[in-house]
């Protein structure tokens, strides 16, 4: 231990974002805590039946609690509008009647969701009471509180309804009068009223079921453990249970044989994390965890205790249609992100939403890394770095980033909850603890959680509870104010770009910072610095595996530098890109990373700084300090590369500019990504086998998709002999992407036949959107979405795909369209669905041809549109700002690939032009 402590830090910094002055602030939202409570009795009883749920729910609920101030003669907690209260009493700790009456005098406030109770006088500090509510309750029509969902019964052909329940953050309120803040803890007892032939689960163990009488059943649960009221949820249902009294999986019947899979994943991940935390999930206090599925919920999942909720699509695993790698991949990513919640959430729990990344930002890093422990074919670890961690470092660069921690005063409302819940508290918060373990050391990381987690179980913790156990078991360092380290990435928003340079004779080695930012001039506050930690290797030292930082980069010092006593070629800096930052390699360093990049095994550089260098080329390419002709030139390297992380990067990077290129200058952007791609493609064919690794099952699927999008010859031949050829399905990762392919290349009529007899809804639609990436778009426009038979939705998703799929046709597609668009709105039935069809078209305008095209086209027909004509009017305003960006952003882009393929680009040109004109002829 260094003996650094943690302080305070200064109230005006933590200020920095309140809402000073709003009149919404000036409500106060937050309980006063002069009562809290400590056990709540709840009985909901439903007032419908099996096949039809009902509006409302009745319900009754005692909460003992307790004033923790003298002279407490009100108490006040929260209350929903649609919570309609018929009686209010209070008891004391003898269960004697202290006052009645009271809801003749209750007071509401409907903008905070307080509800205040009079009371004749004051209750005594410390003694225990109980408030009394009878009331009624409403069946949400949304995804809050207590709600519905319903699906059809396949042996029946019945809709089956199921109730259940969503509290997080602030939805508990819905359901019954509550302290609705996550400090509030309290132990629950829940008692469920419901009709014959359904079934209750909840937080808990089921102790008893009672006969009301009249096909009536009240369902008892054991005592929860000590939790926030978010955290309360009970699902009913005619659900089928997988598993045994401790750990199941809830779903419908007849999707009983989809849960194999996932179940097997709930069986190793509790156990995982109970000897990672060297707590078992049992020890938290709850014997059992099941999970259910729904049709409808607001989020993927969510990590109730004891009842852990899921959309179907997460847990459930079709065979030969929903079970490819792709798909148990987020199974298994989502079950290792709610199991960690247990511990991470449910047992310990943040004081407030203020700093919700104490739960979320751990529950996505062990996401991907306990789960690539688990798992490690997925090799999640280095998916984290191209999915996660570099999409956040592009948010967290924009003026409407947010610190990891906000100041309590700023996030009082609804809307500042629900502003917290963002990607800044889930991947920007699981890149910084993904720094902070690499930093500190596995083992002294892994130490600093469980001494953690076992001191705040139960209760509630700030991040100064956390940074006490990580100071403790940080290793003796050279020099860093930890402090300050912790602070200028949770408080202080962004993050730096490092500047490294080689000089006196490639002696030296220098890093500079600055604060990175997409748009200097955007308000943002571009004098911001960082506490960073370096890690480094050169061609004289290429460890890549040692990832304990060189030195910490002091935010007070201006430069860094470094001797070397032989001269260096080339550095490497942020290892396995484990910080947080972008690296900018000043000339002539970059140049020689790429020489470097192209020897055997790229020189041991790892893929993840491959796709680091990559990303950061692209984003400060976007940022205007380089020109995109530096990043394809670079890129020239990945003639060489043959892994997914890589080109991933690259393909995210490439996506913005491809989408921008005219269809005259498509033609020499396909031949660079031909040569570019070439090896890549060579390895991995456009087939498939089942003795495919999980990365090359993803990077096929992407160069495929890429490539015969862009008329690669190689991909298109490669693809269209193979479906000629073969009538086995391509497994569920790539179906869509192959059978796109081949429509595509000629294959249309073949892979619309798919589409007409499939009968499974989900391959029937992945069909339906592989025929509508046909070039013979006339055909496909007027016979199956100016049709009959198909839904609305396939006919907006299937033209979209016309021109997505092929955007050297965007103009005559948008033509073709606007000859009548009276028939596109019969259609779509509805103008501002036409409207809103025309402005995606639109987003793929590259000319100012095609802007003509289009305003014109509004100024004949605008008044057809009514009202919607607006999102036509905003659509031509966005043409015009990405035209205009493509012109001062890409003209030396656009020279630079000319010149690359010479002769051979120009008539390369031309060819696909006579192409393409001579099959305009013919339609």
């Amino acid at each position: 231990m260094n003996g650094c402590r943690i302080r305070s830090w200064p109230l005006i910094a933590l200020l920095s974002l309140a809402c000073i002055g709003s009149n919404e602030c000036a409500l106060n939202y937050r309980l006063e805590g002069s009562v809290v409570p400590i056990f709540y009795n709840l009985t909901i009883g439903l007032r419908g039946d099996a096949d039809n749920p009902g509006t409302q729910f009745d319900g009754e609920v005692f909460i003992t609690l307790k004033a923790v101030l003298a002279d407490v003669k009100e108490i006040t907690l929260h209350k929903d509008i649609s919570i309609n209260i018929e009686e209010c009493s209070l008891y004391d700790v003898a269960d004697q009647l202290v006052e009645s009456g009271l809801n003749a005098r209750l007071t509401t406030e409907e903008q905070t969701q307080q509800l205040t109770v009079p009371l004749a006088q004051s209750l005594a500090a410390d003694a225990n009471y109980t408030l009394y509510f009878k009331y009624t309750g409403k069946v949400q029509s949304d995804t809050v509180g207590l709600f519905s969902a319903s699906y059809i019964d396949e042996a029946t052909m019945k809709t089956k309804w199921v109730l259940l329940t969503q509290m997080q953050p602030i939805n508990a309120r819905l359901v019954f009068p509550c302290f609705d803040e996550p400090a509030l803890k309290a132990k629950f007892e829940v008692h469920i009223g419901r009709p014959s032939g359904l079934s209750v689960v909840s937080n808990t163990e089921l102790t008893k079921t009672t006969d009301e009488g009249n096909n009536r059943f009240t369902d008892h649960f054991k005592v929860t453990p000590i939790m926030s009221t978010y955290l309360l949820a009970f699902v009913v249902s005619e659900y089928q249970a997988r598993g045994n009294s401790s750990l199941s999986i809830l779903t419908r019947p007849a999707y009983y044989n989809y849960t194999e899979f996932s179940y097997s994943v709930a069986e190793r991940v509790l156990p995982a994390f109970g000897e990672l935390f060297q707590q078992s999930y049992q020890q938290l206090g709850n014997e059992l965890l099941q999970y259910a599925t729904t049709p409808r919920f607001p989020h993927n999942s969510m990590e109730n205790w004891g009842l852990v909720i899921f959309k179907d699509k997460v847990v459930l695993e079709e065979p030969g249609v929903t079970d490819g790698w792709t798909q148990k991949e987020f199974t298994i990513r989502n079950i290792v992100h709610e199991n960690a919640h247990m511990w991470l959430g449910n047992s310990v729990t943040c004081k407030w939403w203020s700093y919700i990344w104490l739960h979320e930002g751990f529950a996505r890093y062990y996401e991907f890394f306990l789960g690539h422990k688990l798992y490690p074919e997925y090799q999640l670890d280095q998916q984290f770095v191209v999915h996660k961690l570099q999409h956040i470092l592009t948010t967290d660069s924009l003026n409407l980033t947010q610190p990891m921690t906000s100041s309590e005063l700023s996030i009082v409302t609804p809307a500042d909850i629900d502003f917290k819940f963002g990607r800044i508290s889930f991947a920007k918060a699981a890149s910084i603890i993904r720094m902070w373990r690499l930093a500190m050391g596995e083992e002294n990381f892994d130490k600093a959680m469980r001494n953690y987690l076992k001191q705040h179980h139960l209760s509630n913790t700030l991040p100064s509870d956390l940074y006490d156990h990580l100071r403790d078991n940080w290793p003796q360092i050279a020099y860093v104010d930890l402090n300050q380290f912790i602070y200028d990435f949770t408080v202080q928003v962004g993050y730096p770009r490092i500047i490294v340079s080689l000089s006196l004779d490639d002696h030296m080695i220098s890093w500079d910072q600055q604060r990175f930012l997409l748009n200097a001039s955007d308000g943002s506050d571009s004098t911001l610095r960082y506490t960073v930690p370096i890690t480094y290797a050169t061609n004289l030292s290429p460890n890549f595996q040692n990832l304990t930082p060189a030195f910490y980069f002091d935010k007070i010092v201006d430069i860094n530098q470094r001797w070397s006593d032989e001269p260096i070629d080339w550095a490497i800096v942020n290892l396995k890109q484990a910080n947080y930052y972008r690296v900018f390699y000043n000339e002539p360093l970059l140049g020689r990373i790429q020489v470097a990049l192209t020897k055997t095994d790229h020189s041991g550089i790892p893929v993840e700084n491959r796709a680091a260098i990559i990303d950061d080329l692209f984003n400060f390419a976007l940022a205007g300090l380089i020109d995109y002709v530096e990043v394809f030139q670079f890129m020239e390297y990945m003639s060489t590369e043959t892994e997914y992380i890589p080109w991933y990067a690259a393909y995210v990077g490439m996506e913005r500019i491809a989408k921008r290129l005219t269809p005259q200058q498509l033609p020499n952007f396909n031949k660079y990504l031909s040569d570019i791609a070439v090896t890549v493609l060579d390895k991995l064919g456009v087939g498939w086998n089942s003795g495919d690794k999980v990365l090359d099952v993803y990077n096929r699927n992407m160069q495929v998709a890429w490539l015969c999008k862009y008329q690669n010859p190689n991909c298109t031949n490669q693809v269209k002999e193979l479906f000629e050829g073969g009538t086995e399905k391509p497994s569920p990762d790539y179906r869509e992407t192959f059978y796109c392919a081949a429509s595509r290349s000629g294959g249309y009529s073949r892979v619309l036949e798919y589409y007409a007899k499939e009968t499974n809804y989900i391959d029937r639609e992945i069909y339906w959107r592989a025929a509508s990436c046909t070039r013979d778009y006339r055909t496909h426009y007027q016979n199956e979405i100016l049709g009959k038979g198909n839904s609305v939705d396939l006919k907006i998703a299937g033209l979209a795909q016309l021109y997505e799929q092929n955007p050297d046709l965007v103009t005559p597609i948008f033509q073709m369209i606007t000859e009548d668009i009276e028939q596109l709105a019969e259609a779509l039935e509805s103008w501002p669905k036409t409207a809103q069809a025309l402005s995606d078209l639109a987003d793929y305008f590259t000319t100012r041809e095609q802007q003509q095209l289009f305003s014109s086209f509004y100024k004949e027909s605008q008044t057809l549109f009514g009202s919607s004509a607006e999102t036509l009017s905003q659509a031509l305003a966005t043409v015009d700002s990405n035209v205009q960006w493509a012109e001062q952003r890409l003209g030396k882009l656009v020279s630079f690939l000319a010149q690359r393929n010479g002769a051979a680009g120009l008539t390369m040109s031309l060819v696909m032009m006579s192409t393409l004109a001579g099959f305009l002829l013919k339609l």
